[in-house]
């Protein structure tokens, strides 16, 4: 951000990338809050990368405004007006006639309803592909039309001893089969393995099925926790 621009934007303007260390800080800040961007590394490298929400942010806005030369702009039409060069009221017509050009013109990108909720995604739904997003109760599609959801307090896996977590979720919907260990038998309160299969119906209602397995034989693979 600091250099950001720099070649665009008047030698005698005060800055020569985009804000100052103070109003960057504080952008940064907002940015990691909001769940666009995130820390990484140790005590002795920190960095700063992009996830996948703030990957779908850039995808969605337009490439006006993610234009440094914007900003180079509004720098020089600011220090005009700071000389008496260039009227304020041109530079919020301006800025108003942008706007609303864009919202005209704008079209909507799959995905751009997940990227507006604060609710996280975690996969894609089986039944229809919009994105599945995770909220207080469960894990829901965001289609509207659709009726799949996985509830955090679920029947199913209440009966089996187990507890539906957000990673159990996620690999569900990316292979559509978890393994599972060590469920308990309400019959016999006995413990075993197995396979738990999800599938769906038309209009998107989730159905479980298990494939059981020798209990010895179920340490092997991955399984959920």
């Amino acid at each position: 951000m600091e250099t950001a621009g720099a070649e665009d934007i008047p030698e005698d303007a005060e800055r020569k990338g985009l804000g100052t260390p103070a109003t960057r800080a504080g952008t940064i800040e907002k940015l990691v809050q909001k769940g666009f961007m995130e820390r990484k590394g140790d005590k002795k490298t920190r960095y700063l990368v992009s996830t996948d929400k703030g990957n779908s942010l850039i995808t969605v806005m337009p490439e006006q405004i993610q234009s440094a030369s914007m900003t180079a702009d509004w720098e020089q039409k600011l220090l005009r007006m700071e000389h008496g060069d260039y009227e304020a009221r041109n530079f919020m017509r301006e800025i108003t006639d942008m706007i609303s050009g864009l919202v005209q013109n704008y079209e909507a990108v799959k995905g751009a309803e997940t990227l507006m909720s604060d609710h996280k995604r975690v996969g894609a739904c089986p039944c229809c592909q919009a994105d599945v997003l995770e909220k207080q109760k469960g894990w829901f599609c965001s289609n509207k039309e659709c009726r799949f959801v996985l509830w955090r307090d679920n029947a199913f896996f209440k009966s089996i001893g187990k507890h539906l977590s957000s990673g159990m979720v996620e690999k569900l919907l990316s292979d559509g089969r978890i393994r599972l260990k060590d469920c308990k038998s309400q019959k016999s309160g006995k413990n075993y393995n197995a396979t738990l299969l999800l599938s769906t119906e038309e209009n998107g209602r989730a159905n479980f099925h298990l494939e059981f397995e020798n209990s010895r034989s179920g340490t092997k693979g991955g399984g959920a926790k």
